[in-house]
Parts: C-alpha cells; sequence; structure tokens
C-alpha cells in the first residue's frame, strides 16, 4: 500500500495511506503530494488516486464601469509618465554623451598645453643657464682686468 506525504505551505505530513491521504485531502483540497516514486512535489488535484471534492469557485462578478473607467485612466497617467521618463533618460543619456565628448576634448587640449609648458620651461631653463653662463663670463673678465 502507498504512502503519501503532504506539504501545506512547508509543513510536512504523512506517511498516510491513502483512506487517510483523502480525509486529509477533504479538509484542504491545496495540499501538495508526495511519493517516493515521484521526482517532485505535485498538487493533489493532478493526481488521480485521490479523491477529491472539489466545488467550483463562485463565478466572478461583473467588475463595475466605473472601476474600470478608473482603472483605465490610470493606466493612461502611468502610460504618460513613462513616456516622460522615457524622455528625461534619453536626453540625459544624450547629455552625459556629449560631457564625456568634452571630457575628452578637454583632457587632449590639457595634455598638449602640458606639453608645450614643457617645452616653453626647458627653453627658458636652457636661457637662464645661458645667462648664468655669461654672467659667470663677464664677472670673470671683470675680475681678470
Amino acid at each position: 500500500m502507498k504512502k503519501w506525504f503532504f506539504s501545506d505551505n512547508g509543513k510536512v505530513s504523512g506517511p498516510l495511506g491513502l483512506k487517510e491521504s483523502n480525509d486529509l485531502i477533504a479538509k484542504n483540497p491545496n495540499l501538495y503530494a508526495w511519493h517516493p516514486s515521484y521526482t517532485h512535489w505535485v498538487p493533489v488535484n493532478c493526481i488521480s488516486e485521490f479523491e477529491l471534492n472539489v466545488k467550483p469557485p463562485a463565478p466572478p462578478v461583473e467588475i463595475p464601469k466605473d472601476l474600470i473607467e478608473g482603472l483605465i485612466g490610470e493606466e493612461k497617467d502611468l502610460i504618460s509618465t513613462l513616456d516622460r521618463i522615457d524622455k528625461t533618460i534619453s536626453t540625459t543619456s544624450d547629455s552625459l554623451y556629449e560631457i564625456d565628448a568634452e571630457i575628452d576634448n578637454y583632457s587632449q587640449i590639457t595634455h598638449n598645453l602640458t606639453e608645450e609648458v614643457k617645452v616653453v620651461v626647458q627653453t627658458i631653463e636652457a636661457q637662464y643657464a645661458s645667462l648664468q653662463k655669461n654672467l659667470a663670463n663677464v664677472i670673470k673678465t671683470d675680475y681678470d682686468v
């Protein structure tokens, strides 16, 4: 005789025989069942061995027209808001692209200016060295005279 295990929101009970299982299912038809021959837990309404006396749910109630219209209005508002957000994201993305391009441009300009400054500093240092040498020669000439 098969023995069944049942899960009710994670709470496991069993093992139970078929009669006990049917009694349990009659009290709670939303259980999941497992037997060692199964690979996973299965809803009890999918297992043909169990006797299910499940009452069909009541038919849906007609939704009031004003509620539907209200929901449609809210949906339109949400769509409008999402469109504005999409446009803002697109504009922001374009602006970020432009800022990145400007940063790259300024980075190149800064690099070029740094190189130019280095050349000018080297020229000034060479001129200073030359002037010091000339001054040293002038001072030496004055003392030698």
